[in-house]
């Protein structure tokens, strides 16, 4: 999934990504990142930028109208949830609204993408499947996989996302984080073959001709609403969305003083340059 939404999610998202001093540089350069990204992944040609760039510049319209705020107000809430320490109830809706922001971003993302996917050529559509094709041989899982190095590997990516907001873990706190991250289900096999199965009937429908309002409705099935999303799949999804509000809670209960200040600095900054990015700065109604 993350090869096609990149194409017009990427700088939709890297505003929660890059560090805070770079949000408003990222945001603000959205539309030229964004038509830049498309054409380099899709090989389009400048009439086919021509006519996407007016959607893009109404969606990203929209998302600095309506979506900024649901930003600020999440962030803001994260930094009081935090000051209490992350006590579980709240660590759980925490997850449950950041869901929440996903999903909107992705229905977004799926807007931009359908008309681009529509209107690309034979040659185009062949050039996305052979970047499938190469993509399908660098992800596929190898035969025998060595889940404890996996797991190790896995709960190094978490301390090092996690140091990045609070500073540098204690060993005891790192410990905990590969102990609790460890539990978190492994999907790696399942969603391989479903996204794999979800690329070939893309191309499928891109090879037949298919219009905007039906690929409209595939890409919204597929990344949005998960209409046909395994049941192991969803009940990790389920299982991981638990151990991260688990993970949370405990974690929060661990932060020294330093660490706090950091955490809560780093979040008024997040929610500062979310109000500053808007005409007219505001805060939806909080989700929690």
């Amino acid at each position: 999934m993350k090869q096609l939404v990149r194409i017009s999610l990427a700088c939709l998202l890297i505003i929660t990504l890059a560090g805070c001093s770079r949000i408003r540089l990222a945001y603000n350069q959205a539309d030229f990142l964004l038509a830049r990204y498309a054409d380099d992944y899709l090989g389009l040609t400048g009439d086919q930028i021509d006519r996407w760039e007016p959607r893009l510049a109404g969606v990203l319209a929209a998302h600095r109208r309506e979506d900024l705020p649901y930003l600020a107000a999440y962030f803001d809430r994260v930094r009081t949830v935090a000051r209490s320490g992350f006590p579980a109830s709240e660590s759980a809706c925490l997850v449950g609204a950041f869901k929440d922001l996903y999903k909107r971003h992705i229905r977004l993302a799926v807007d931009l993408a359908a008309p681009l996917l529509a209107g690309l050529d034979q040659d185009q559509v062949q050039h996305l499947e052979e970047r499938f094709a190469r993509d399908y041989a660098e992800d596929r899982p190898e035969p025998g996989r060595n889940l404890a190095r996996e797991r190790r590997k896995r709960a190094e990516r978490w301390v090092e996302s996690i140091e990045d907001w609070t500073g540098a873990l204690s060993p005891a706190q790192r410990s905990m984080v590969s102990e609790m991250t460890g539990r978190f289900p492994d999907t790696t096999d399942s969603l391989f073959h479903y996204r794999t199965a979800k690329r070939a009937q893309l191309i499928a429908l891109l090879q037949s001709g298919a219009g905007e309002a039906k690929l409209l409705t595939f890409l919204t099935n597929w990344l949005v609403e998960y209409r046909d999303l395994p049941p192991d799949l969803e009940r990790a999804g389920d299982t991981l969305g638990e151990g991260v509000a688990a993970l949370l809670t405990e974690l929060g209960r661990t932060l020294d003083q330093a660490q706090s200040d950091r955490l809560d600095k780093r979040l008024c900054s997040l929610r500062d340059d979310f109000l500053d990015l808007q005409k007219e700065p505001r805060m939806a109604p909080p989700g929690c």
